[in-house]
């Protein structure tokens, strides 16, 4: 067993990644295009090509920290090699002014720059760590309480940069109606998020250093041939193509979902940034319920029937604000009464996607164990890293599918917003409905997963004895 102070000492790394993933599909579309002036097309290009490069880089950082033999373990010394680029880079991607007056080249180029060592340096902390989480514990039932704090602190890291962005950054005032479109606090928004990287990152590697010493060390020589043909065989296992598949599309349903969302509440639902700051409380309560709802249950049903059970509450409820709006069954366009009418509507989507990605680590750590015994490696670190890789990749494609939405409709940019009713019907009707149905998918793939809890059970059984011969 686990002590919960060392579950809570492993998770609280997560909330560097929360930040880092808040800023990235809330804030940096929006940052480069509204208020720097680059093209929505050129931006979400940048998004799309540092995903593209940060997501191949995940399973060879996997591989790597998987076959490392150092005297602080496998995983611990690339929670400090990340440090460095990720907290810098992230400080200088919001750094940059309006004032400096750049081309749209040398725009697109410093933002893809620091967009790129920013990803970079928290692919040589996160991918390590996951896997880390990953090996702490076995248990079929431990894993999925494991990933639940993680994920709570995840989502805490997010939710606190959000909060300072919505109620101390991006304040409404006198001149900036909307506090978003106000050019100066983004500075001092980007070197408090880096901060935060920074102090979440150290308290988890001194509070977790002595568990390092548990975590098996790799004893095999290796040649880039067997890497390949290792790769290869995780594609075969059933469980895990299932898995990539089906990740692959909550990925993209949702990368296009969130980076719109900012859009949508902002032009569509047209809430400022007072009532925004009053929806991190229910991403908050979300959190802390799914985080009960899992203890509650996990130890009773199948991680199938609950991954199957979230996705498709999750893709119903995300659907239907958007057409009871337009139908004229919803309050006043900006009123309270529209923000308490809509929230229980987001707090059910959201408690079953926190729930779903809980589940999702924890599967992850099963199908690891499988992939174990077929190919006589732990090879945590790169099952961990596909995982990345699917999720990078894919929220890349969103946010690329996001922006070229925004191109082809002629969405402005600057901060002087003037979009058409159209524009924003199109956004919202993308953003709600088109999502939902793209969410389907994945629940048809999940349906078909193999590993029960039975299962589970017998491939450990087959590892002890396949370790003992």
């Amino acid at each position: 067993m686990i002590k919960r102070k060392e579950k809570i000492y492993y998770s609280i790394g997560a909330t560097s990644n929360g930040v880092k993933t808040d800023a990235f599909t809330y804030f940096l579309l929006f940052f480069y295009s509204n208020i720097i002036g680059l093209s929505p097309g050129l931006a979400s290009l940048v998004i799309f090509l540092a995903l593209v490069i940060d997501a191949v880089s995940d399973p060879i950082i996997g591989i790597i920290s998987d076959r490392t033999n150092h005297q602080l373990g496998r995983r611990h010394p690339f929670f400090l090699i990340g440090l460095i680029p990720m907290t810098f880079s992230y400080f200088f991607l919001f750094s940059i002014q309006q004032s400096w007056e750049f081309s749209q080249m040398h725009i697109f180029l410093w933002m893809l720059t620091f967009t790129v060592f920013t990803r970079l340096g928290m692919t040589l902390f996160d991918v390590p760590h996951r896997s880390f989480g990953g090996e702490l514990s076995s248990s079929y039932s431990e894993r999925t309480n494991i990933f639940a704090w993680r994920e709570l602190f995840l989502v805490a890291g997010g939710l606190t940069n959000a909060f300072l962005a919505y109620s101390v950054f991006f304040r409404n005032n006198a001149q900036y109606k909307n506090g978003l479109l106000n050019p100066e606090p983004w500075i001092y928004y980007g070197l408090t998020g880096s901060l935060i990287m920074l102090t979440s990152v150290l308290i988890t590697y001194y509070g977790t250093l002595k568990k390092s010493k548990d975590v098996n060390k790799f004893h095999y020589s290796f040649t880039i041939h067997q890497i390949f043909n290792q790769i290869l065989n995780a594609f075969r296992t059933k469980s895990f193509i299932l898995f990539f598949l089906g990740y692959l599309f909550i990925a993209l349903s949702w990368g296009l979902s969130s980076s719109l969302q900012l859009y949508v509440t902002t032009f569509f639902w047209e809430f400022d940034t007072s009532k925004l700051t009053f929806f991190i409380p229910i991403y908050a309560s979300a959190s802390v319920l799914a985080f009960y709802i899992l203890s509650l249950v996990s130890n009773i049903y199948e991680k199938r029937t609950l991954i199957l059970f979230a996705l498709l509450i999750a893709s119903i409820m995300h659907a239907i604000p958007v057409p009871l709006a337009l139908l004229g069954y919803l309050p006043t366009l900006g009123s309270w009464n529209l923000f308490f009418a809509t929230a229980p509507f987001l707090l059910v989507t959201s408690t079953c996607l926190v729930a779903s990605a809980i589940i999702r680590e924890s599967m992850l750590g099963d199908i690891s164990d499988e992939v174990e015994l077929s190919s006589g490696l732990g090879q945590q670190g790169l099952m961990y890293a596909s995982s990345s890789f699917i999720g990078k990749l894919n929220t890349g494609f969103g946010i690329l599918l996001s922006g070229l939405i925004l191109e082809f409709i002629n969405f402005p940019q600057g901060s002087e917003i003037t979009p058409t009713a159209s524009q924003i019907i199109n956004l919202a009707l993308t953003q709600g409905p088109f999502v939902s149905i793209l969410m389907f998918i994945p629940f048809i793939i999940f349906y078909f997963y193999p590993i029960s809890r039975s299962k589970h059970k017998e491939i450990l059984n087959k590892l002890k004895k396949q370790k003992t011969y």
